[in-house]
């Protein structure tokens, strides 16, 4: 038999098991986003957007770059990534996993509504970073524990542990040191950092803690509409900016770039979120 049967033979032997694969399967698995890490914790009910697709999370469920964490109404959710930082995100807030590089100590994080409070491991790889992003500045830190919030167009930081290097998308920076408290209002460049009072700290670690999300709720309920007067009134940004409608924000799912999904423009429920000038879309 020549060696052109032989081959053409064990072409038609293994034809019925090249059947069996699903057509697509080889280029999905190519294309799966890498794992970020899970959510460890929730409460009471937080919605994961992955690939287009929202789905209630649970404990346990996986989050790859590019998802969503939408949480509503008190609801909280904490999320261990692969390189041990530790994610508290509070409610109504809304967070893209942009990017987490374990190996490579290379985190970005999308918070386009709400609050959250980081714990990042310390950073000691070439080139590492671990940045925060919101509409209007970005927190860079080598490896330290905040808190950070952006709402009503105000972008602000209070370090627990640490320093920060604290900017505007366009790099005008500061450096805040641990104990102390910065705000991006708008375009305008960040606040001189001055030391936080314990009053601000304790309740931006209630607003983001899964533990007292119950007795953090009552706080949101009963100050809320005083916070928003003391925002018009002086301009200043109190310990914890709570909106005074508890509506839920929301992204519509961003088209894939690059095989990453990148973070959408956010919008609020119920009318569409203005952006200020300058503001990346």
């Amino acid at each position: 038999m020549s060696a052109r049967s032989v081959t053409q033979l064990a072409l038609w032997a293994c034809l019925p098991f090249l059947l069996l694969v699903p057509a697509g399967v080889s280029g999905q698995a190519a294309q799966a986003p890498p794992t970020a890490g899970k959510i460890t914790n929730l409460v009471p009910i937080v919605n994961l957007i992955h690939e287009a697709r929202t789905t209630p999370a649970s404990t346990s469920a996986a989050v790859y770059w590019g998802d969503m964490i939408n949480t509503g109404h008190l609801a909280r959710a904490r999320v261990a990534l692969n390189d041990g930082s530790v994610l508290n995100i509070g409610s109504e807030t809304n967070m893209t996993i942009t990017r987490h590089d374990a190996a490579a100590q290379q985190t970005e994080l999308e918070l386009n509504y709400g609050r959250v409070r980081a714990q990042a491991v310390k950073l000691v790889k070439p080139n590492s970073k671990f940045e925060i992003r919101t509409p209007t500045g970005v927190a860079g830190v080598v490896g330290t524990d905040f808190y950070m919030a952006f709402e009503f167009h105000v972008t602000h930081l209070l370090v627990f542990k640490g320093r920060v290097k604290f900017c505007t998308l366009d790099g005008r920076c500061v450096i805040v040191n641990e104990g102390q408290s910065s705000n991006i209002r708008g375009n305008e460049s960040p606040t001189q950092p001055a030391v936080a009072p314990q009053m601000e700290a304790m309740e931006v670690t209630k607003s983001t803690n899964i533990a007292n999300a119950a007795a953090s709720g009552g706080v949101v309920a009963t100050h809320g509409a005083l916070l928003a007067s003391t925002l018009v009134a002086s301009a200043v940004i109190p310990a914890v900016v709570v909106r005074v409608v508890a509506t839920t924000p929301t992204c519509p799912a961003p088209s894939p770039t690059g095989g990453i999904r990148r973070a959408a423009t956010c919008g609020i429920s119920g009318g569409a979120f203005p952006r200020i000038n300058g503001q990346r879309p």
